[in-house]
């Protein structure tokens, strides 16, 4: 790539079902408006080998997207050996969902890295973790959390212009992660809101598009959340394969897998359609899994497998696209302290708590302080767009690119 004068031909790989998380948008968004990439786009449900294998030979670089491996490798595998047989393009693949899940094997994804010849895999964990976990794949592991997108997160209005104090979208977490803090968090606060003197709007049901969350989040004077990801990584996913199998035991009657036939179909559904089946099949005698697992008591399997269970060396948490997005709107943020990638700080950025809640009422406190609970939102803001909006990241992977 020469400095200044031309654009590394980039081809952007994503798995784009009728509905998807609204952070994919925004690192599309960032690639294409980049001016050291020149991009094109293809969508893995439908792309074929041979379609593939043309359009690898027209770029420099290829790019794959969190979606590409977050909830299936289905659409994944049978790109692999074209990508690993690709004669120059260099192959940046981030990872979606870095966790051990019991539906979609770690060991698997790192198999596919390595048949792809990826080059860099860019981990949205701290890069000690990232390298922990994807030691075997061949590639170099950098670290490339999520971030801001300043278009769609805009700052909202003063924090007296809001209709809630406090407003939350998003899944529970699932009790296979060994750890429930986000949900006790989120069921403290929607249980205590009136008691504490909160109008606050917490909903697990109802997810919204990107339009919509900033909307939310610009009627939002707070939001609550926690890191994402689990403090029990292991590379053979040896732990969760365990709890997979008590999980299984578990169930009765008719029961659809995750990776059966009907549930690939269901995948290309539109939303509507998607909500409508998960209502039928959450209460009606044909079930899906992934709905009967998430229903096991998070105690159950806390005692049988995750209090004795070893932790590994590394820290598995990290900072999610979700805590950007209330620091685009202005919206103050109380969390869990954590690391958060070592961007956010704990009463710089957002009001911490303790895991156990037990300081949940000076949390309260001081975000009820007009004036701190706006300055803090403010500082957030401005320190993220300072170095950590989706062009910032952009230039990361250019700069990664470039290294290869």
């Amino acid at each position: 790539m020469s400095s200044g004068f031309s654009r590394m031909r980039t081809l952007i790989l994503a798995l784009e079902y009728p509905h998807r998380a609204s952070y994919y948008d925004d690192w599309r968004d960032a690639f294409c408006d980049s001016p050291q990439l020149e991009c094109a786009f293809a969508n893995i449900l439908s792309l074929q080998p041979r379609e593939l294998a043309r359009r690898l030979e027209e770029h420099d670089a290829v790019i794959m997207l969190h979606s590409c491996n977050s909830d299936t490798l289905e659409f994944l595998a049978p790109l692999a050996p074209v990508l690993g047989a690709r004669k120059r393009a260099r192959l940046l693949t981030f990872v979606g969902n870095e966790f051990n899940s019991p539906y979609v094997s770690l060991i698997d994804k790192v198999r596919l890295f390595r048949e792809a010849r990826c080059d860099i895999v860019a981990t949205q964990l701290l890069e000690e973790a990232g390298r922990f976990l994807y030691a075997d794949s061949g590639a170099e592991v950098v670290s490339i959390p999520h971030a801001l997108n300043p278009r769609a997160f805009r700052p909202g209005p003063e924090h007296a212009a809001r209709r809630l104090d406090l407003g939350v979208r998003g899944y529970r977490y699932p009790p296979y992660l060994g750890d429930d803090d986000r949900n006790r968090l989120l069921d403290f606060f929607r249980s205590n809101a009136a008691r504490m003197g909160l109008v606050v709007d917490i909903a697990h049901d109802r997810r919204l598009g990107r339009e919509g969350w900033a909307q939310f989040l610009a009627d939002c004077r707070g939001t609550l959340s926690t890191e994402t990801g689990s403090w029990y990584l292991d590379r053979d996913d040896a732990l969760v394969r365990r709890v997979y199998a008590h999980m299984a035991a578990r169930r009765s009657g008719l029961v659809i897998g995750n990776q059966s036939v009907l549930r690939r179909a269901a995948r290309r559904l539109p939303s509507p359609v998607k909500a409508a089946l998960a209502a039928v099949l959450k209460r009606g005698p044909i079930k899906f899994e992934v709905f009967e697992d998430d229903n096991v008591p998070f105690a159950e399997l806390y005692e049988a497998f995750f209090r004795t269970a070893p932790r590994p060396p590394v820290y598995g948490k990290a900072v999610s696209s979700r805590h950007f997005d209330a620091v685009g709107t202005k919206t103050c943020q109380i969390m869990v302290r954590g690391r958060f990638n070592d961007i956010l700080t704990a009463e710089e950025h957002y009001i911490g708590v303790d895991a156990s809640l037990a300081d949940a009422a000076e949390a309260v406190r001081r975000f009820r302080d007009d004036g701190l609970r706006q300055a803090m939102a403010d500082a957030a803001y401005e320190h993220v767009m300072s170095a950590h909006t989706y062009a910032h990241r952009a230039r990361d992977v250019v700069r990664a690119l470039g290294r290869v």
